[in-house]
Formats: structure tokens, sequence, C-alpha cells
């Protein structure tokens, strides 16, 4: 009987084990997909730094151009296809 209480706490302790390495390999993956997040929005806002649009103010209006204006809208979308066109 007492084998079998032993096994058990072992298989137990073994069970924490293996779900503390899960917990942090999936910790580990979403920090690498933050971090991955993080420097795209970087390189996209310095893009939009490059052709003036330095402020927040200069984003939303963009931002705004494209949710409430058609012919802006398609527009940026003909110059995105002929770009994913080119790649």
């Amino acid at each position: 009987m007492t084998d079998n209480k032993e096994k058990i706490n072992k298989l137990d302790e073994k069970i924490k084990q293996l779900q503390a390495q899960k917990n942090s390999l999936i910790a580990r993956e979403k920090e690498k997909e933050r971090k991955a997040r993080t420097k795209r929005l970087i390189e996209i806002g310095a893009i939009f730094d490059s052709i003036g649009i330095d402020t927040v103010e200069k984003a939303n209006t963009l931002k705004s151009g494209f949710n409430n204006d058609d012919s802006f809208k398609s527009c940026i979308n003909k110059i995105i296809i002929q770009n994913n066109k080119k790649e």
C-alpha cells in the first residue's frame, strides 16, 4: 500500500514539473510573439514618420480618411494590390 502511495506521489510531482515546463514554454512563446509585434509596429511607425505622419493626430486623420472616403480607400487598396503583385 505504501509503495503505491509513493508511486502516486512521484507521479504527482512529475506532473507538476511537466506543467511548469509547459507554462514556461507558453510564456516564452507569448513573449516572442509580443516582441515580434512590437518590432513590426515600430517599423510601420517609422515608415509613416518618414512620409510626414509623425503625430497621432495625423495618423488618425489618415485612418479617418481611409474609413470614410471610398475613393481614398480604393486608391490605397490599389497600391497595396500592386505591391503584393511585385512580391
